[in-house]
């Protein structure tokens, strides 16, 4: 069991401050106990250090304990406080409850049997409010990635059923077959993100491992990012070789996916173009970097955008939920990886991730550097290129 924090003790009153924490040392003998005379050295002390509870006398003279616990609250919406009176009135508990007190008690009820049992109430309470508050924000962020996510592949399936269309007015059976084969493995991708979603995010299981190509990683994401790309005009570059990470290939597929759509979509320029390239890091992991061409992130803004629902453009500039970059950091924290970003603003941005290299690497031919010596393959997207 991890040990616990100290409590505070605020009452201005030197005598029944002393007995405060003679009874807390009393119930809790292995957790320490601070005191404090004035509410403002509370404040400090909570800004300078975390306390398991903190239990102020309601009555002082320049600010009471219901005064004090609204402005802890507002920086410390999980601490566990319990208000102390000798007032005792119903009303006062009521106001006591609403200002944000976990608990309340009586100085006249005060034993060291009681004063734990408030203690550990209150502290069970604020830990489970705590609980339910992050399990209601990754529902909430795990709906808006169903909007999110599964728009590219839903985009595939209402393109290709188009074309099926197109295709059986002209009684052409073989575009027919090859349109239907597109459309059964976007909906393959949409179900296998729906699962692996499903896992990590609802269940909060970890996803699982094995070794992934990046080649057929930007495989994917090329053919699922085709009719996007012929509509830009956009070039995506990739310069992998034999790379192979360590990680979960369906996230990784929604990782650079993310990270190469927002590159085409956060762009001005006539001729959209995001590059992948892989490198040994120095450490032994893989290291890939997506560059492009695009508008570029203010510096003050780098570690921003990956925080939920952050934009830095208004919908009608630039479409978005601000949630890509969120479940991209999300999805390579789980496979052991990370990601950040470098920017200059009109010139555009390289995202920078790193993840654990395969466990039997056929042997990666890339230098750390050697950029200009890798492989490339241009995948400028052409009408034929749709279907190769």
């Amino acid at each position: 069991m991890a040990s616990r924090l100290p409590f505070l003790v605020v009452d201005d009153t030197e005598a029944e401050r002393e007995l405060m924490v003679l009874t807390l040392g009393t119930a809790f003998p292995d957790v320490g106990v601070r005191a404090v005379s004035h509410p403002h050295e509370a404040r400090q002390l909570c800004k300078e250090q975390d306390f398991d509870c903190v239990l102020t006398d309601y009555n002082m003279q320049d600010m009471d304990g219901v005064a004090l616990t609204m402005e802890l609250r507002v920086a410390h919406p999980y601490l566990p406080i319990v208000l102390m009176t000798s007032v005792g009135d119903e009303m006062l508990a009521v106001e006591a409850l609403r200002s944000g007190v976990s608990d309340y008690i009586p100085k006249s009820r005060i034993t060291a049997e009681s004063i734990r049992r408030i203690v550990d109430r209150s502290i069970h309470a604020c830990s489970q409010q705590r609980l339910i508050d992050q399990q209601r924000g990754e529902i909430e962020t795990f709906g808006y990635a169903l909007a999110h996510d599964f728009k590219q592949p839903i985009r595939q399936i209402t393109t290709f059923s188009q074309l099926i269309s197109e295709a059986l007015s002209a009684y052409d059976i073989g575009e027919v077959e090859q349109h239907l084969s597109f459309l059964r493995n976007a909906a393959g991708r949409l179900g296998k993100l729906v699962d692996i979603m499903s896992q990590y995010t609802l269940l909060n299981q970890p996803p699982e491992l094995a070794d992934v190509d990046l080649n057929d990683v930007l495989a994917a994401v090329r053919s699922s990012l085709a009719p996007y790309l012929a509509d830009r005009g956009g070039t995506l570059v990739s310069a992998c070789d034999a790379a192979r990470v360590r990680g979960n290939e369906t996230l990784m597929t929604q990782v650079l996916q993310n990270l190469v759509m927002n590159g085409l979509h956060y762009n001005r320029s006539d001729a959209p173009c995001v590059r992948v390239t892989a490198t040994i890091a120095p450490s032994g992991r893989i290291a890939l970097e997506v560059t492009d061409n695009g508008i570029g992130i203010e510096a003050a803004y780098l570690n921003e955008i990956f925080k939920p629902l952050v934009r830095l453009h208004t919908a009608s500039e630039f479409s978005g939920s601000g949630l890509g970059l969120t479940l991209a950091r999300r999805a390579l924290l789980s496979q052991h990886g990370d990601i950040w970003c470098e920017s200059v603003l009109g010139l555009g941005s390289v995202f920078h991730l790193r993840l654990p290299a395969a466990s039997a690497p056929p042997g990666l031919r890339l230098e750390t550097g050697a950029v200009g010596q890798d492989r490339t393959v241009d995948l400028s997207l052409t009408k034929d290129a749709l279907y190769h």
